[in-house]
């Protein structure tokens, strides 16, 4: 998948951008000279994808006769005034809730969002996200009480069998996760569970954020971790170029550190194999990590990423580009009904990458949802 078989002007423009800042190199200038900049689209494209400040520093770094007009500059500096005071608020928030449940005696752990970010050249040059902190089960039903005591904000009901809880400190989401992640069918998630709570029972692994240490997973974790991620959003909603992204980085700075053949035997047992090979293409040839820093890379799976990556474009960051109409209708049953309609037409357009996962994704959806709204019904829960 070459980046000029990309068909989108536009887009290669800025995965020439987003390509040049993870790699502080120059921006490579083919798809800039002698054709359109359509500067507006391209911010547009870039907030779609959560990847602003990489197009903005290398939409910065261009020669100047092909820099954007001095409005979207203006308007690109007070986005990076924005972005650095969000940085500095959510590294403060993570530095604060992780010392509060300490206090409390329960050890946590950071997954994604800024750990991710200190992969970057700049862990700035990443977009804020929510803070996720695992707990564990055991702990879980304490995380709840102590954000509760300690004012958190309560973004939703707390269920004893979720995955995560949702609070808000300082207005920045946090997620209090119960276990990481899940997998589909049952048999991959089994396995994936087991190996989850054998990773995160104990980490002697630490990054300094708002000045305090802050426990992290073992880089084989990580990179398994957020593929997971990755790949669970893409199937169920859609993902931005972000998520390519903090893949691609942490494969990169964890390349001397992997164990190649763990990493397969993970990839085989939660069924992701067949994904890992289909998104790989895409941090190779249009993100420019190098082919050996990409476990399992081939070129044979180049047309198939490159229709994933149509995908990513036209969905944008959890598919909110792809919805034409945002808004549910009013009435219980009439969203859940919409929100069903919505998630058939998503899984059947990519039943071709991974049919067996997605098949076990829809049918546990099917069932949970069903179950839930019931319970919600008999408890009058339909506000």
């Amino acid at each position: 998948m070459r980046k000029d078989t990309i068909s989108s002007l536009s887009n290669r423009q800025l995965i020439a951008l987003v390509r040049a800042s993870l790699w502080q190199t120059p921006v490579e200038l083919q798809s800039f000279i002698d054709h359109y900049i359509d500067w507006d689209k391209i911010g547009k494209l870039a907030m779609q994808q959560t990847v602003g400040m990489l197009a903005i520093k290398g939409a910065l770094s261009l020669p100047t006769e092909i820099l954007p007009p001095k409005e979207w500059i203006h308007k690109a500096y007070s986005f990076i005034e924005r972005n650095k005071r969000t940085h500095m608020l959510v590294d403060s928030c993570v530095a604060t809730a992780t010392e509060k449940l300490k206090d409390a005696g329960i050890p946590s752990i950071l997954l994604k969002g800024q750990a991710y970010a200190r992969a970057y050249p700049d862990p700035i040059l990443r977009q804020c996200g929510d803070i996720d902190l695992y707990v564990g089960d055991k702990n879980y039903f304490s995380a709840y009480k102590v954000s509760h005591q300690l004012g958190w904000e309560s973004h939703e009901i707390f269920r004893p069998s979720t995955k995560h809880y949702g609070c808000a400190l300082k207005n920045v989401r946090i997620e209090l996760h119960r276990i990481a992640a899940r997998l589909y069918p049952k048999s991959s998630d089994l396995k994936f569970q087991e190996w989850c709570q054998e990773n995160l029972k104990d980490s002697e692994r630490s990054i300094e954020i708002g000045g305090e240490p802050i426990c992290v997973p073992s880089p084989l974790f990580n990179v398994v971790f957020v593929f997971t991620h990755m790949y669970n959003h893409f199937i169920n909603g859609g993902i931005g170029l972000r998520h390519i992204c903090d893949w691609t980085m942490l494969l990169h700075v964890h390349y001397n550190e992997l164990d190649r053949q763990q990493l397969k035997q993970c990839l085989k047992e939660f069924g992701l194999m067949r994904g890992w090979r289909f998104f790989a293409p895409i941090a190779v040839e249009l993100l420019g990590l190098p082919k050996q820093e990409c476990p399992f890379y081939s070129t044979e799976c180049s047309s198939s990423a490159a229709k994933i990556f149509s995908f990513i474009m036209m969905e944008g960051n959890f598919g909110r580009a792809r919805i034409k109409n945002p808004k549910r209708p009013k009435g219980y049953i009439a969203g859940k009904a919409y929100s069903l309609c919505e998630l058939t037409s998503n899984l059947y357009s990519k039943l071709w990458i991974d049919p067996y996962k997605i098949t076990g994704y829809y049918c546990n959806y099917v069932i949970k949802g069903i179950k839930w709204v019931m319970i919600d019904l008999l408890k009058r829960r339909t506000k």
